[in-house]
């Protein structure tokens, strides 16, 4: 189905998934729904959404939307927000580079209006093919940029190329330590072009480079302020793990690697993802009579919550019934 023999040929090598990931754009087809949630599997929300919801639901200049769209926390505050709300999303700040005026989304969030039409948009840019290879100006989707970085031929790369390109005055870029936060350095420390070190990785909007350095660092943003976090650089909670740096042949590469995530985020974040399982199991055990599983890990317990063993050894949930509607559990 893909006219464009290059892309054609190559999508299924787009780290990640080639073109199976292009299963999320089904969310487009929900219509029987005013608003979809799209998210990927290892996430956890730690506190409501409404606001985001409230201000697409109700008209801009209702109490209801006035009083919503004043508490959305957007990346570019400076930035008045469309007068029709259509999507949410953020962008893959820590794969960017700091010359680079195109940015992939993070493909593991997306707040949207459902529509067959948006849908038939993005198959029909899809299945033309129009992508040239690299990572440049006039590469990717279009020739406009949208290539060569993370998930560029697939997901995060289409709908980037979508919201900026044909839904530009009615999408909203949320902020990235904030919402879909995933404990990631923001400054570039190379090891390609050292004359933009300790710049952000988001390009300027006014095109200063050298005071270009005054991007919050996710990596330290408080708990308490986080709306929802995505374990990426953290590394999923029940593979019991601490994410240290691996180690890099090149030395260079191991110094970006040793700034990449802050370990006690991270375990400060793993304790929520096991406090929300925990709180399950007791709700299952309350309503469906499923005995909770041990709870007597010794592997950082103040992070693990007594789920983890020792590295990678999980101790597992006990199901319930087949037969249990778990949308029982919390009143749904």
């Amino acid at each position: 189905e893909i006219q464009g023999e290059w892309y054609r040929n190559h999508v299924e090598n787009e780290n990640c998934c080639g073109s199976k990931e292009f299963i999320k754009l089904y969310a487009y087809e929900l219509v029987d729904h005013p608003i979809v949630v799209h998210w990927d599997m290892d996430v956890a929300v730690l506190q409501p959404m409404d606001d985001l919801f409230d201000a697409m639901l109700y008209p801009k200049d209702s109490p209801e939307g006035k009083s919503a769209r004043q508490r959305i926390e957007l990346q570019h505050p400076e930035e008045p927000l469309p007068d029709v709300i259509d999507a949410y999303f953020t962008r893959d700040i820590t794969s960017s580079q700091p010359w680079e005026k195109v940015q992939g989304v993070q493909g593991g969030f997306l707040v949207a209006r459902p529509s067959m039409q948006i849908m038939q948009t993005y198959l029909s840019f899809i299945r033309e093919g129009n992508y040239t290879r690299g990572r440049h100006a006039h590469s990717g989707w279009g020739g406009m940029g949208y290539g060569g970085f993370q998930g560029a031929m697939a997901y995060q790369g289409v709908v980037a190329y979508y919201y900026d390109r044909f839904h530009r005055t009615r999408a909203v870029e949320l902020d990235v330590c904030r919402w879909n936060q995933v404990v990631a350095d923001v400054l570039w420390r190379g090891p390609a072009k050292m004359e933009h070190h300790m710049q952000c990785r988001e390009y300027p909007k006014n095109g200063d480079f050298e005071s270009n350095t005054k991007c919050e660092d996710c990596r330290i943003t408080p708990i308490e302020l986080v709306k929802t976090v995505h374990y990426t650089a953290c590394k999923k909670p029940w593979e019991c793990l601490i994410p240290r740096p691996r180690i890099a042949n090149d030395e260079r590469q191991q110094y970006r690697l040793n700034h990449l995530t802050n370990i006690t985020t991270c375990g400060m974040l793993f304790s929520k993802w096991f406090q929300l399982r925990k709180d399950l199991e007791n709700q299952l055990e309350k309503k469906a009579g499923v005995e909770p599983s041990k709870r007597d890990g010794v592997f950082y317990p103040d992070y693990f919550l007594g789920y983890c063993q020792s590295t990678g050894r999980y101790i597992a949930m006990n199901p319930p019934p087949e037969s249990f509607d778990m949308k029982t559990i919390y009143g749904m």
